[in-house]
């Protein structure tokens, strides 16, 4: 299914369709590293649901409510999202998905200001805030995949590239299968997308870890650019330098790699920045991540 982005790659996100009867079609935000699905509900009255599509389990058929439920979650940037909770089958892809758990959100953060009305997570279901079953995991234990996999092709802005969700493998035209080289998850992932890198390195240098600001990330003169390339099992994956150069703030950037405390040196989360230089199938059958060119 095509994938929009959010300006400049921010995020990707697609059209996920609620409901029967009337069905209802949203923008959802695809994110891998969370495990809670949920659209902004009939009661939403936060700045961040003015002038959006709302939820109305009114006119679906198939909505059912969970009673005593609530939703809540909060994302890594510090968005809270709140509301109840309930069961409806939506359609991702052309697959439906029955009594996918959902959240309908009636409480959201200011600064949740995307072009999209809710998030699907894409972790593992242990992920979830709520105790929610993913609905890729749903599609998994219905049997309706060919295989236990989803895959992402994420493309940039500035050379208008295609972005493309493939759910229940992967798409062999948007790359070449003799590169594709699968990582396994670590053991202890607690249901994120984690595995273990091999090096990191810049302009041929291995990097410091001593040197990053607190946070995990790395203070770059805007101006520069840098050859880095990140090692998984071996093989070598590059990332182009307008990736890899992010600005905050005028005159002020940062590098897209960030170190995360996972406890051990060799446990790194990363994103966007890298993945839009990769074709990479998530295949959670076999809990594992695979990249290719």
């Amino acid at each position: 299914m095509p994938v929009s982005e959010e300006q400049p790659d921010v995020a990707y996100y697609g059209q996920i369709t609620f409901g029967t009867g009337t069905p209802q079609n949203f923008d959802i935000q695809f994110d891998t590293g969370s495990g809670d699905l949920f659209v902004f509900g009939k009661n939403c009255d936060s700045p961040a649901c003015n002038d959006k599509p709302k939820y109305d389990p009114g006119v679906d058929q198939s909505f059912s409510p969970i009673d005593e439920k609530k939703f809540s979650v909060e994302y890594a940037d510090g968005t809270d999202v709140s509301g109840d909770s309930g069961k409806t089958t939506i359609v991702i892809a052309g697959i439906s998905v029955e009594a996918q758990e959902f959240g309908l959100a009636d409480k959201v953060s200011d600064d949740f200001e995307h072009p999209y009305e809710g998030v699907m997570g894409m972790g593992f279901s242990e992920l979830s805030d709520n105790e929610q079953i993913t609905p890729i995991t749903n599609l998994i234990n219905n049997n309706q995949l060919d295989n236990p996999q989803f895959s992402f092709l994420l493309g940039r802005e500035a050379d208008q590239s295609p972005s493309e969700l493939t759910i229940g493998g992967s798409n062999p035209d948007r790359y070449h299968a003799d590169t594709l080289t699968f990582t396994h998850l670590v053991d202890d992932n607690g249901g994120a997308w984690e595995i273990p890198i091999d090096n990191c390195v810049v302009d041929g240098e291995e990097l410091n870890l001593e040197n990053h600001n607190g946070d995990g990330s790395y203070a770059l003169p805007c101006e520069d650019r840098y050859e880095i390339s990140l090692v998984f099992s071996g093989k070598i994956w590059n990332i182009d330098p307008d990736d890899f150069t992010v600005e905050i703030d005028e005159d002020d950037c940062i590098g897209a790699v960030i170190y995360a405390d996972t406890g051990s040196d060799t446990e790194w989360h990363i994103g966007s920045a890298f993945l839009r230089n990769v074709y990479t199938v998530f295949d959670q059958g076999n809990r594992q991540v695979g990249f290719a060119h």
